[in-house]
């Protein structure tokens, strides 16, 4: 993502049918307004039936985790917040909190374990990135160092065990304006009392490289500057054990106040109200997306997602 941006970055085209049935085609050159829109407007003007979509070759990545014991959490964070500025945009990584799963490639006694770990993927050259990735695969030194070449297929996927179908989700995110000591001392005391072995927190190096690199009118998505996003990602495999599960994840949220930012990665929230959604764009974007809304979903028929409304509609 570092090096070759978002996904709506890499869109070229989308053949889309809006709400009067019309089935047309936006890009820069045709439609230009719906085609900003969609980068980073969602599902609101209208139904995607293919698209045209710029690809990178990427091939074998230096890929994997670095776990180190929950004891270290706090100078793990402080090692991504040292190094942020400097690494490459081949770089993609963060820090997660998790509890270890019961995986072949991890020593059992690790398994259900809580830890503190950084998911890696660079994309470029292995020789290059072995020596960028040096001195924080020597940091620690961590509990296990599972980062080897691979295809980026398999990188792609694998975090899919933190996150297995079936799970019930209770979500809170937003971008951190830094991760200062006192941001980092908050979020570590509060995974020590995660409920769940299932709860993941996710703090993702997210500014710079290709993202930052696009203007901030080009697209409707429009948070690229911030360098950190922070998601709190409350899982649990028992229906019964919500109630819990969400009053701890409000609790946390709430104590995260001083530290978030009013801007969200809409992609992270869920049913949260107009307030949330707004607060995935700036002002200028929000009020050129409902113009977009407007022209193509006057009655707000796409409805149904992170909603932009048209001026002056109601639906009943």
């Amino acid at each position: 993502m570092r090096k070759h941006g978002l996904a709506l970055d890499n869109l070229l085209s989308v053949d889309i049918v809006t709400a009067d049935g019309s089935l047309v085609t936006a890009s820069k050159t045709q439609n230009s307004d719906l085609f900003w829109g969609v980068r980073g407007g969602g599902g609101n003007f209208g139904v995607v039936m293919s698209f045209e979509f710029q690809v990178h070759p990427v091939g074998t990545v230096l890929a994997g985790l670095l776990i180190h014991p929950l004891t270290n959490a706090k100078d793990v964070l402080r090692l991504l917040r040292q190094h942020v500025a400097t690494v490459p945009d081949e770089l993609t990584w963060g820090v997660l909190l998790f509890s270890a799963p019961s995986v072949p490639f991890l020593p059992e006694e690790m398994h259900g374990t809580p830890v503190a770990a950084i998911p890696i993927c660079y994309a470029g050259p292995i020789e290059v990135g072995e020596q960028v990735l040096q001195p924080i695969r020597e940091f620690g030194p961590p509990l296990a160092d599972v980062i080897q070449p691979m295809p980026y297929s398999v990188a792609q996927t694998s975090a899919d065990i933190l996150w297995p179908p079936g799970h019930h989700n209770y979500w809170k995110s937003s971008y951190l304006k830094d991760l200062s000591d006192e941001a980092i001392e908050t979020i570590v005391a509060h995974f020590a009392t995660v409920p769940s072995p299932q709860t993941v927190i996710v703090v993702d190096h997210n500014g710079s490289g290709a993202i930052s690199r696009v203007g901030q009118d080009e697209t409707a998505y429009s948070h690229r500057d911030w360098t950190y996003n922070f998601i709190i990602s409350s899982e649990r495999a028992n229906p019964a054990d919500s109630e819990k599960n969400i009053r701890w994840t409000r609790e946390f949220w709430e104590a995260m106040q001083p530290f978030v930012a009013n801007a969200v990665y809409v992609n992270f929230t869920s049913d949260e109200g107009e307030d949330v959604v707004r607060a995935g764009y700036s002002a200028k974007t929000y009020e050129r997306l409902v113009a977009v809304k407007n022209k193509y979903d006057p009655t707000n028929l796409f409805r149904l997602n992170h909603n932009i409304k048209p001026n002056m509609v109601e639906v009943v």
